[in-house]
């Protein structure tokens, strides 16, 4: 993806700060698959898919799969298919015009299709995405930064905020890209029939990587190495009293312990985990060839860290590709 400024001026100052629009990010980009495919893929039970509409003002919302008839509509209507990135090699090398940021940064690429004058409303998301425009017109309006005190509108089921003035428009043709960090509220609507490449970033919960991180440590603890009080044996205290010396003590001990056990593989395991739907699926790897190399599947994760003998290599896969067809007229 090319960007307007320097890969260095974009992480210091626009990457999970501010917007930024890349007018033609990948030249000459065209939708690599039709909207009647990708209704296809929404009827696939495997697939997450979602419908979002708006009639007179109300909006509303469907999970899939979808049947025939569920695209024959007469409201504002957008088609949302998660992770196409999976299922068709295309869009699976989206993954790598990101090359300015660390590839496991990568999530998903969804797809949506949408009518002209279609959206899914007003909202803010809590991670990195670039919105590349691949077929038709779209236009963005970014508003201002929003936190889990913004107000959110119930009872659709939808994470809508309320309508905003914009700070800033732009009209994305295909090509076109937008930058929108964690918590900018932003709002698309769709200027003629189009279609939006949403390409996520992850962003671990700092609790998910704490209580991996502390499990790790724990499957290598041994049950019987006890807390020490050490200099605070001879410290004065009142009966039954928890010093602050007690509890430094205490946090040093755990603080110790995670630093002597800790072997740092659980970033890489949640870097590459997929998900609980496919918590059971296994990798794939493609016969290697006479050269020694292997093949990734399209929905593998992969990540490393050198260490001073080897790489270490940490791996998560779905399942393979199957390329679905159906008719959006």
């Amino acid at each position: 993806m090319k960007l307007p400024i320097s890969a260095q001026q974009f992480l210091a100052e626009y990457w999970q700060q501010k917007p930024l629009y890349l007018p033609q990010a990948i030249p000459g980009f065209r939708s690599p698959i039709t909207p009647d495919e990708l209704a296809g893929f929404a009827l696939d039970a495997d697939i997450e898919s979602r419908l979002i509409w708006q009639d007179k003002g109300i909006w509303g919302q469907a999970d899939g799969p979808f049947i025939d008839t569920s695209f024959q509509r007469q409201d504002l209507w957008t088609l949302l298919v998660q992770q196409m990135d999976r299922w068709h090699p295309a869009i699976h090398q989206l993954r790598l015009s990101l090359s300015f940021l660390p590839n496991w940064r990568f999530d998903d690429v969804m797809v949506s299709y949408a009518v002209e004058g279609a959206g899914v409303g007003p909202h803010f998301d809590r991670y990195d995405v670039f919105l590349l425009q691949g077929l038709g017109q779209r236009e963005w309006r970014l508003g201002p930064v929003c936190d889990e005190n913004t107000p959110q509108l119930g009872g659709s089921g939808l994470n809508l905020i309320p309508e905003f003035e914009p700070e800033a428009t732009f009209l994305l043709n295909p090509g076109d890209a937008l930058y929108v960090p964690p918590g900018i509220a932003h709002w698309g609507i769709a200027r003629s029939t189009n279609m939006t490449f949403s390409i996520g970033l992850r962003a671990p919960p700092i609790a998910a990587l704490l209580a991996r991180r502390t499990d790790n440590v724990l499957e290598r603890l041994s049950s019987t190495l006890l807390l020490e009080d050490g200099v605070t044996a001879v410290l004065d205290s009142r009966p039954g009293e928890i010093t602050a010396a007690h509890l430094a003590n205490a946090r040093d001990a755990l603080a110790n312990a995670i630093d002597a056990l800790d072997d740092g593989r659980w970033l890489g395991e949640i870097l590459t985990e997929q998900g609980d739907s496919v918590a059971d699926s296994t990798a794939y790897f493609a016969t290697p060839s006479h050269t020694g190399k292997v093949r990734l599947s399209a929905d593998t994760r992969l990540a490393w860290r050198e260490h001073t003998t080897a790489s270490t290599f940490l791996l998560m896969a779905i399942t393979s590709l199957r390329p679905r067809m159906h008719c959006l007229t």
